[in-house]
């Protein structure tokens, strides 16, 4: 039995999931059977007013949160309600593409985020990185594109890139996961929860090997020089630590808080086609420690 499907047999499963491409007609049908204008889903790509204000002022908090408080406050007009009626433009909208652009974004959700999918055989369905898996998606959602020379309409993998994690709150996705997950039971495939989580990439291994630039160390030793290389790297290794251990601490806060809370959206529909929990749900600390 392989391991995992190669990049072939990838694009081959995308095609039996969707054989009709990520654009049909069909699949919006499906989602917003009363019409994309009707539709919930209609405010992931046209957010209220409100929304827009709402998200305006969480990413400003987020904003101030990374500048921390030994940054100097910055004096910045208050944004209110009106200034965002005021200034947002109502376009109209685009069902077949903007269903087809939301059910990308929410195929990067279940195959990636490290996140498994596995064949009724157990190879892992693997779209490698986060941004080669968006770039994946986007070449799949631009294939009856390939026939057009309006290139200017075809998709990068930017604009999947982290699927729906920016947009996701504007509105219910249950249907359209619900969506993937049907189709994937059908074709013998299973999805394993992966809990979010932020790593810490150790680089004094690489930064000791940019300094030497491969000079022979009996030739580039100097005593005093080597001292305070030491306490340079003794100093990172520090701070790498306790970067570490504050991402650790977050990630069980997280996990602590998932634990408490109702699970969210994407597990509960994997739980509404396949009748039970996903592996992985829900989360265990010690598990990813």
């Amino acid at each position: 039995m392989k391991d995992r499907l190669t990049e072939q047999e990838c694009w081959d499963l995308f095609m039996q999931l969707f054989p009709n491409g990520l654009d049909d007609p069909g699949l919006l049908q499906k989602l917003a059977p009363e019409g994309w204008e009707r539709s919930a889903l209609l405010r992931v790509h046209h957010p209220t007013a409100e929304q827009v204000f709402e998200e305006t002022l969480r990413f400003q908090e987020n904003l101030a949160r990374l500048r921390g408080s030994s940054a100097p406050p910055r004096e910045e007009p208050r944004l209110t309600l009106d200034d965002i009626r005021r200034d947002q433009q109502n376009e109209a909208p685009h069902p077949v593409e903007e269903c087809a652009d939301l059910l990308g974004r929410c195929l990067w959700d279940v195959f990636a985020d490290n996140h498994d999918v596995t064949t009724s055989l157990g190879a892992l369905v693997d779209l490698g990185s986060f941004r080669s898996a968006a770039g994946f998606i986007a070449e799949f959602r631009n294939r009856k594109d390939l026939r057009s020379s309006r290139s200017t309409d075809r998709m990068d993998y930017i604009d999947f890139y982290l699927g729906t994690a920016w947009i996701g709150h504007r509105a219910d996705l249950t249907p359209v996961y619900e969506l993937i997950f049907r189709r994937m039971h059908h074709l013998g495939l299973d999805w394993r929860y992966v809990h979010p989580r932020l790593m810490a990439l150790d680089l004094n291994p690489l930064l000791d090997g940019l300094e030497s630039d491969d000079v022979p160390d009996a030739i580039q030793y100097d005593p005093t020089e080597s001292f305070w290389q030491e306490r340079e790297g003794a100093a990172r290794s520090a701070e790498f630590a306790e970067l570490r251990r504050c991402l650790d601490e977050a990630y069980r806060e997280s996990v602590e808080q998932a634990r408490n809370n109702p699970p969210p959206t994407i597990v509960r529909a994997y739980y509404q086609v396949y009748g039970r929990w996903p592996d992985g749900w829900p989360p265990d600390v010690d598990a990813q420690l």
